[in-house]
């Protein structure tokens, strides 16, 4: 059988405090390719990345278009520096993808709710487009995310057919701290794993 083709974009929000999360995914990139590609479907992956910063900063939405050029892929990451920012919380804006026969993921790393003050299409016009073109949202709650901002990314995904997780720290309070089991969310009854792992499993 031909192989199953997977588009699956990394909607990352760039602004300043979002330095270590972006760090991490540039470390396991590979990981999450290798294992991806291991899955049965053997599926045929495009990778993509749409950056977001706020209004007043050197840009607002940088997109880069899909590939299955892994080194191509990596050297983007790469590049993408987290700047900017400070007028909390953050904007977003549609995306494009492969035909009707490609599975649609977003994986979604944010640490503030989208502008509902900006002019132009709100998050919710965006999660039904997204529902629409048949895009799941993986939404992965970062670092100091408010109570705002945790309902609309569980919203999201829970429209879409997709999941909320969100990362651990050691000191729930302090992102710098490093990798942990603390969280600021209001949630029991939880458990840990690497974002990459997570990624492939869900």
């Amino acid at each position: 059988p031909a192989r199953a083709q997977l588009d699956l974009v990394f909607l990352i929000d760039a602004t300043g405090s979002m330095g270590d999360e972006i760090a991490r995914l540039r470390s396991t990139l590979r990981d999450i390719a290798a294992q991806v590609a291991r899955l049965p479907s053997l599926p045929d992956t495009c990778f993509g990345l749409v950056a977001y910063r706020d209004l007043s900063d050197e840009f607002v939405v940088r997109r880069h278009d899909f590939t299955n050029d892994l080194d191509a892929f990596q050297g983007v990451l790469d590049a993408l520096q987290a700047a900017g920012g400070g007028d909390y919380p953050e904007t977003v804006q549609r995306l494009s993808w492969r035909g009707d026969d490609t599975t649609r993921l977003v994986m979604l790393l944010a640490d503030a709710p989208p502008h509902l003050d900006y002019p132009g299409p709100q998050y919710d016009d965006s999660m039904a487009a997204a529902l629409g073109k048949g895009i799941k949202v993986l939404s992965v709650g970062a670092s100091g995310l408010d109570k705002q901002g945790e309902y609309i990314q569980r919203q999201i995904a829970q429209y879409t057919g997709g999941r909320f997780v969100f990362l651990t720290y050691r000191n729930a309070a302090d992102p710098a701290s490093g990798p942990g089991t603390q969280t600021v969310h209001d949630v029991g009854n939880y458990s840990v794993q690497t974002l990459d792992k997570l990624v492939v499993r869900l």
